[in-house]
């Protein structure tokens, strides 16, 4: 008798943390851009022989890192039950997600600046 292969289940995990896993390839992307201003920081943080323009870097990447991680917290609250049970389904989160924690993460910089 042949061993039937058993489908992939998505972790018994609270439904905060199974969105951040989703989303967290399109977290990684987001973090690392650090615009013009963190080039200019990173670059004149380098010429002053500090070495720090990696550090601030990865500061910065950090900081944004912890906006989105509210964002996802805050948006998966609105998930309904149809797109919940989905998410455990599959652990995808709904098309809607991306742009909501993109543009919650926004307002969180905006009110931390």
């Amino acid at each position: 008798m042949a061993k039937q292969q058993q489908p992939t289940a998505v972790p018994k995990l609270n439904d905060d943390r199974l969105c951040w896993l989703a989303v967290r390839d399109h977290v990684d992307m987001r973090s690392r851009r650090v615009g013009l201003m963190g080039w200019i920081n990173a670059l004149g943080a380098r010429r002053g022989g500090g070495g720090l323009g990696g550090d601030t870097r990865r500061e910065g990447m950090s900081d944004q890192k912890m906006d989105y991680a509210i964002a996802v917290d805050r948006a998966s609250e609105q998930l309904t039950q149809d797109e919940r049970l989905h998410l455990r389904a599959t652990g995808e989160v709904p098309d809607w997600f991306l742009a909501d924690i993109d543009r919650r993460a926004k307002e969180i910089r905006k009110q931390r600046s």
